[in-house]
């Protein structure tokens, strides 16, 4: 940096002098001459604070650091209201769900607290197999999104990996079961929040019924 910004600084010398010479002969190169000042003015100043920037770099010490603030930010977005969370539209589908499996003769485990991707994990005692179950419920038939974590899942887990959707939750709900929802299914990214969205027409396609 240092011998870039000199050898700049030293050729608009030389170029320099030689405009002088050429404005004592009576030549009209006075624009010529402050554009040229100019440049060498902005390169003297850089090499000036280079300078500066660099004895700061030799006089660096360790320290603890210190806390200044946070700032989270947050996009501006527009949540579809059949898309807001419901505490008791969950719960009666967590239950219908799990009520599913027992009746299977599955052990399901409720770890929808743990944000693993997943709400349930089911074992199958005989085989040993393990379904690892999202549930998402909706008071009316409407689509679903899956988080990022939770599609993340589904495309790890593939066939061992189900979506269950149970809606509509205030009469007689049905619970719909897709198994391997990343391969199966056809979703749409959304950007705001990263969640995959699932319209009902594929649940109700690809979804087997179960009263």
């Amino acid at each position: 940096g240092f011998k870039s910004l000199e050898y700049l600084i030293v050729k608009l010398d030389g170029d320099l002098i030689e405009l002088y010479d050429r404005k004592e002969r009576g030549e009209n190169v006075d624009l010529a001459i402050r554009n040229k000042e100019d440049r060498k003015a902005g390169y003297e100043k850089a090499l000036e604070e280079l300078k500066i920037q660099l004895e700061k770099e030799k006089s660096l010490t360790m320290s603890m650091p210190r806390f200044k603030g946070i700032i989270r930010v947050l996009p501006q977005t527009t949540v579809d209201m059949s898309m807001r969370n419901d505490p008791e539209v969950e719960l009666i589908g967590m239950e219908k769900a799990i009520e599913y499996e027992k009746e299977h003769n599955r052990i399901p485990e409720d770890i929808s607290a743990e944000n693993l991707g997943f709400d349930i994990r089911s074992q199958d005692p005989q085989t040993k197999t393990i379904r690892y179950i999202e549930v998402k419920a909706r008071s009316k038939k409407s689509a679903v999104a899956l988080t990022q974590n939770e599609w993340f899942k589904a495309k790890r887990f593939k066939n061992d990996y189900y979506l269950y959707a149970v809606m509509p939750t205030s009469n007689n709900p049905e619970l719909y079961i897709i198994q391997n929802p990343a391969e199966n299914l056809k979703a749409e990214e959304k950007i705001e929040v990263v969640r995959y969205f699932v319209p009902f027409k594929e649940i109700r396609e690809k979804g087997e019924i179960e009263n």
